[in-house]
């Protein structure tokens, strides 16, 4: 299941989301694409010490909550190639059951899949989103950088031996 949309902005929410996906999401994987930013122009990542992805893990136990795709421009997802390059998609989540499904799903999207940890990582990749979007949209946020969208941040390693 793929949650999009405005990102939770509080537990109330993320309650209310997980209420409405009813019970029979109980032991299903859910990969949270949102981001719980503050209203246009600043486009902040609100923060109240737990990220959107951990609000929604919260409020769904029995799930596998992970965030993915929240971090780039959506015609980037559309077409994961058009950098000339692949591009990484971290997410972040449970070790265990699901983390494999997810990967899947980010590699036949198009996507190298990065697993950067457990939810509690969700933070930063939402912090990792704003970032792109002040870089992205020169009229959010507060730096005079501008990128453009055609931009993606990318994990580059060399294996250890």
């Amino acid at each position: 299941m793929l949650v999009t949309g405005l990102g939770m902005r509080d537990r109330a929410a993320a309650e209310q989301l997980a209420s409405s996906l009813g019970p029979g999401v109980a032991g299903k994987v859910v990969i949270d694409a949102t981001n719980p930013l503050t209203p246009y122009p600043g486009l902040e990542v609100l923060w109240d010490g737990s990220s959107g992805g951990e609000l929604l893990q919260a409020a769904l136990p029995t799930a596998h909550v992970f965030k993915a795709f929240n971090s780039m421009w959506t015609p980037l997802m559309q077409q994961p190639d058009a950098l000339g390059q692949p591009i990484s998609m971290m997410f972040a989540g449970p070790a265990g059951p699901g983390r494999e499904q997810v990967a899947d799903v980010i590699s036949d999207v198009g996507f190298e899949p990065v697993y950067v940890g457990p939810i509690r990582y969700a933070r930063n990749l939402e912090a990792l989103a704003e970032l792109w979007i002040h870089l992205a949209v020169p009229s959010a946020g507060f730096t005079q950088e501008s990128f453009g969208m055609h931009f993606a941040f990318q994990v580059s390693r060399k294996e250890a031996k």
